[in-house]
């Protein structure tokens, strides 16, 4: 079995895509959060009816549940003393598979190992299919929460991939890539930095200048704030041509967390 949640719920089973009611969808979504977890049938029929049970929800949540573990096969949705727990297989969930992928991205920048993070950031970007987790059920409460986790923790993955891609060289591409990141969130000083060093890095200084000049104008207009410590101490090093701007760290620029 394999579910995917980053996009759409989709579901594969042995024979191909698993079809399911928009109700099983929903309760599918909520036990997935909760993977290996048992949930008490009043949580679920809290998550399913937004609060608000109807007088029959127990009833019908069992069918519902009765309904779903005919569609996933034997052994997959257990009953709980507590209520019911999904058991899902290590490699059956992609959510879990990006998490994954992300710490290795991260173990490996931190030992030093720039080209294998870049790698494993990829992989795990590739994973997703959509602009959000869970995108059809995200009106659920604990979906939702979920689905801003991994949003958050995508967005990070995002930097990180272009910060390793950053250390192992600059081309065209990742400059691109840059550009869109700082047109997404011209706010963010992270990306900026990491655009200014990658063109100073292909000897465009003006243009280095200009991308940290646009951030600091940026943040006055908007937030009425000054840049912070990252962006201006890239300016001054850029200003000042210092050599350490060619080395893996740059003054000021810190690995992402």
């Amino acid at each position: 079995m394999r579910y995917r949640v980053l996009g759409p719920l989709d579901v594969q089973g042995p024979e191909g895509p698993v079809a399911l009611s928009p109700k099983l969808r929903d309760l599918l979504a909520t036990l997935l959060c909760h993977a290996g977890r048992p949930v008490s049938p009043g949580r679920l029929a809290d998550v399913l009816w937004a609060g608000r049970p109807p007088g029959a929800a127990a009833e019908t949540l069992r069918g519902y549940v009765h309904h779903l573990r005919r569609a996933l096969g034997p052994g997959r949705l257990a009953s709980h003393p507590a209520g019911y727990v999904l058991h899902v297989a290590a490699g059956e969930l992609d959510a879990t598979a990006f998490t994954a992928a992300v710490d290795r991205g991260r173990d490996a920048w931190a030992a030093g190992r720039p080209r294998e993070a870049a790698e494993a950031f990829e992989t795990a970007l590739a994973l997703w299919r959509g602009g959000a987790a869970y995108e059809e059920q995200d009106h659920l409460a604990p979906v939702h929460q979920e689905a801003l986790r991994l949003g958050e923790l995508r967005s990070s993955a995002v930097e990180e991939a272009l910060e390793a891609r950053l250390a192992l060289g600059c081309d065209a591409d990742l400059i691109g890539r840059l550009r869109n990141l700082v047109r997404l969130t011209p706010l963010c000083e992270r990306p900026r930095a990491r655009l200014a060093l990658a063109l100073y890095r292909t000897g465009r200084t003006a243009e280095a200048l200009e991308v940290c000049r646009q951030g600091r104008h940026l943040l006055a207009e908007e937030l009425g704030l000054d840049p912070g410590p990252e962006l201006t101490a890239l300016e001054a090093a850029i200003l000042r041509h210092d050599p350490a701007l060619t080395t893996h760290t740059a003054p000021g620029l810190t690995p992402s967390a």
